[in-house]
Parts: C-alpha cells; structure tokens; sequence
C-alpha cells in the first residue's frame, strides 16, 4: 500500500495507522452477524467449537468482545499464533487438533474465498455466507445469512442420535 500511495518505505506506518484505526472501530461496536449468536449457542450446546480467525489476537479478542461472543468459545485461534495465516489449513487444523475432532468431522463457517480455501485445504466440511457479492466460494452449503431457518435447525440437531 505504501508504493501505491508513493510512499515508499512507509509500509508500518501505515500498518500502524490502520490497524489503530480498526481497533477503535471495534472498540466503539463490531455488531455479530444476524444469527450468528444463535448458530454458535446452538452448536456450542451438542459439539465442541472454536473460532480460527486470520485476524490478529488483538482484534481478535476485541470484536468478540464488541459482538457479546467472547464467552461463547472455549477456544480460539489467531493468524498470529500459527506458522501460515489463511488460506493455509494451519488455523483450522490447530483448532481441531485442540477440541480433538477429526477435520473430516468439522465445519467451517466462512465469509471468504481464503477462509474457504483454508477449510478445504484442511479438510473441513464448508458453510459458507459470502461477505461480499459475486465470486463462486467453494462449499458445501451456500447461504445468505445465518439466520437462515434450516441452518439453526441443523444445529439443533446435532449430537442427536450421534451425528455431527
């Protein structure tokens, strides 16, 4: 960014600058995704869960904090806490190595093409509700958001007579 600004050389200071200025947004408010409380409580309540997130540890914390979903996983994981962010598989396989699932057995909630190719990659089952509009992200189940009727019942459902 700092070359393309004609800056160059200015690259952490810029990095400086925009990750002050995302900590303070998320300070103020970072809203959960509409359904997203009631997704993770429900499968909180059959399966184990985590958030692998390619975020820093520091803006991790503080939108979970923000959108009230801190307390609601038992384990998280940051970009800055594994050898490769995403797409690399190493997020979503330290999760799973950390609640004792098999990948195979897992599902990853997405928002991106590089969360997406990283639960692959993992070998993940993938759930996906694109952040942005267009753009064909590998998946098993397509979505428009997690609020979505069927999928809170497919969390409701899970553990019951041994499915996950």
């Amino acid at each position: 960014m700092a070359g393309h600004f004609g800056r160059p050389g200015a690259g952490a200071e810029i990095a400086a600058d925009l990750l002050a200025r995302v900590r303070k947004e998320l300070e103020r408010s970072a809203a959960a995704l509409p359904g997203a409380a009631d997704l993770v409580r429900a499968c909180r309540a059959s399966v184990p869960v985590a958030v692998a997130s390619n975020s820093p540890r520091e803006l991790l914390d503080l939108a979970l904090g923000s959108a009230g979903l801190l307390d609601c996983f038992p384990c998280s994981f940051a970009a800055d806490e594994v050898r490769s962010p995403k797409p690399a598989p190493d997020l979503y396989l330290t999760a799973c190595a950390a609640l004792g699932v098999a990948p195979r057995r897992a599902v990853a909630f997405e928002d991106s093409a590089t969360g997406a190719a990283s639960a692959r990659a993992a070998g993940l089952h993938v759930a996906v509700v694109p952040s942005l509009p267009g753009g064909d992200l590998d998946h098993d189940w397509l979505g428009t958001s997690l609020a979505e009727p069927e999928l809170l019942d497919w969390a409701k459902g899970l553990g019951r007579d041994g499915a996950r």
